[in-house]
């Protein structure tokens, strides 16, 4: 009897998760989401002036004769270049600040590709976002929108109006560590982003082995939230998107 009914647990599990990825597979052919993600402080952060070499911790491990050597989580991805809204030499061209990309954030962006039509929508000027653009998509094939200051002034005073990319607010999502970027929407699009600042790149910087996992995995976490958000988003049998946004913010009191 219990074989019975774990062989049906078995077959509802694999007959719902072929519903839901079918689903995703014809949303994204038939009515891909637009997501919309800003840069700074949501998937990557700029240092400027360009950081010190952190100083590691002197913890010692506690087994000194430990033969398995402990795994450490991937270095912080980072690139240096020249922030002209910052003082720097023209001479030189010396670069003035470093970039730090949030962990996970080129799995997240890729697995959202999947389903969604990507977009970058930030408050950055045009020279600072190229910059990125060529680390973050070199090849421009992951986003189909690059949305900045330069050619949009009102995002600095007004947040982050939607309907200029696109006319289908039900099927849009931003993501935004400042909230009020929401307001042309009435705060029905946005979903709120951990901050992504120097304090926390530098609590990952300045730890040493083990003890790195934990800063690592709370930007992955982050990141594996909004995903999720987006998925479900993409995926909601209603067809609109709002609804998942609505969901999220009542129930993290995301304001």
């Amino acid at each position: 009897m219990l074989s019975q009914l774990l062989s049906h647990a078995r077959r509802m599990a694999l007959i719902g998760t072929t519903g839901i990825t079918g689903l995703a597979t014809y949303k994204a052919h038939t009515d891909p989401i637009h997501l919309f993600w800003d840069l700074d402080h949501t998937i990557l952060c700029s240092i400027s002036p360009l950081p010190k070499d952190p100083i590691t911790s002197t913890t010692k491990q506690k087994d000194s004769k430990q033969s398995i050597p402990i795994p450490t989580p991937p270095a912080l991805e980072h690139f240096d270049q020249i922030d002209d809204d910052f003082p720097y030499d023209a001479k030189t061209l010396a670069p003035n600040t470093r970039t730090y990309f949030r962990p996970g954030v080129r799995t997240a962006l890729q697995l959202c590709s999947y389903f969604g039509i990507l977009h970058v929508y930030t408050a950055a000027q045009e020279s600072y976002t190229n910059n990125i653009m060529k680390e973050l998509d070199p090849d421009a094939s992951l986003f189909t929108k690059v949305l900045h200051r330069d050619e949009f002034p009102a995002i600095v005073k007004e947040g982050k109006d939607l309907s200029i990319a696109t006319d289908r607010l039900d099927r849009a999502i931003l993501f935004d560590d400042k909230t009020s970027n929401f307001k042309p929407q009435r705060y029905e699009n946005g979903i709120g982003v951990i901050p992504y600042t120097s304090d926390r790149v530098e609590k990952y910087l300045c730890t040493d082995g083990y003890d790195k996992w934990d800063p690592y995995l709370e930007e992955v976490k982050e990141m594996a939230r909004l995903v999720f958000i987006a998925f479900s988003g993409s995926i909601h049998l209603s067809g609109d998107a709002r609804k998942v946004v609505s969901w999220v913010r009542k129930w993290s009191n995301d304001r």
